[in-house]
């Protein structure tokens, strides 16, 4: 394998639980929904509005919050009460404020990977948000840096290396989603390694048929991700 000289590491669903939540508020959406429409036809529209909100709002809880309320006004034919508005706000500020809880073996994996590499968290969303919930995790202190993408494609990952001097063939990403944190790093011929979640945003996730079948490693926990790399193993697999 080419010397690694940088490794990424993805936050939400690879270092801390995130999606977790917004399953449960989106659980307590359906059920306060559910007079006005069916479940199946709810979870359709809400998913809908979130893609098609993505390009005005951007990702993370506020366009999801937006979402809600845009879905909760359609479906109610625009009677959805205050007080329903107020509770779907109330749930999107509770997202904003949830405690950040590490994945099994994440803070020993971290502290293991900056012994002996370069290593930035690379995450997208709302700038706010993630930096207050990498700040929080204190894993800041450890890292190199951080980089807060608006998108993760090949585009963002090659002007992150070029302004870092650092040639894809040189560089790692290990993360929970195939579009964002795999994907386009092979594309631009950087390494990638799939740590899979239990629970994916429908957004993240790829058709298998589109899923090329190699040219990235799996592997089931974040643990065992430093002594993979510090192996030399090629990551093609």
């Amino acid at each position: 394998m080419d010397k690694v000289e940088l490794i990424g590491l993805d936050a939400d669903d690879t270092l801390w639980e995130s999606e977790i939540y917004f399953a449960a508020v989106e659980e307590k959406f359906l059920d306060l929904m559910g007079k006005y429409s069916s479940e199946d036809d709810l979870e359709r529209t809400l998913s809908s509005n979130e893609i098609s909100n993505l390009r005005v709002f951007g990702y993370g809880v506020k366009s999801f919050t937006l979402s809600m309320i845009e879905t909760a006004h359609r479906a109610s034919n625009g009677t959805i009460t205050s007080t329903d508005i107020d509770k779907i706000i109330s749930w999107g500020k509770e997202l904003l404020q949830h405690p950040v809880t590490f994945l099994d073996g994440v803070e020993e994996a971290v502290h293991s990977l900056t012994k002996d590499f370069n290593v930035f968290i690379i995450t997208k969303g709302d700038l706010l948000h993630q930096r207050n919930k990498i700040e929080e995790s204190g894993l800041d202190a450890l890292v190199t840096g951080f980089e807060i993408f608006h998108e993760k494609d090949p585009n963002s990952y090659r002007d992150f290396l070029e302004e870092r001097n650092i040639s894809p063939e040189n560089f790692v990403m290990a993360g929970n989603s195939l579009r964002s944190d795999i994907f386009p790093v092979t594309s631009i011929g950087g390494k990638a390694i799939h740590i899979p979640h239990d629970l994916t945003w429908d957004y993240e996730k790829i058709v298998s048929d589109d899923a090329p079948s190699s040219g990235y490693k799996i592997l089931e926990r974040i643990s065992d991700l430093p002594q993979l790399l510090r192996s030399g193993s090629e990551l093609d697999s």
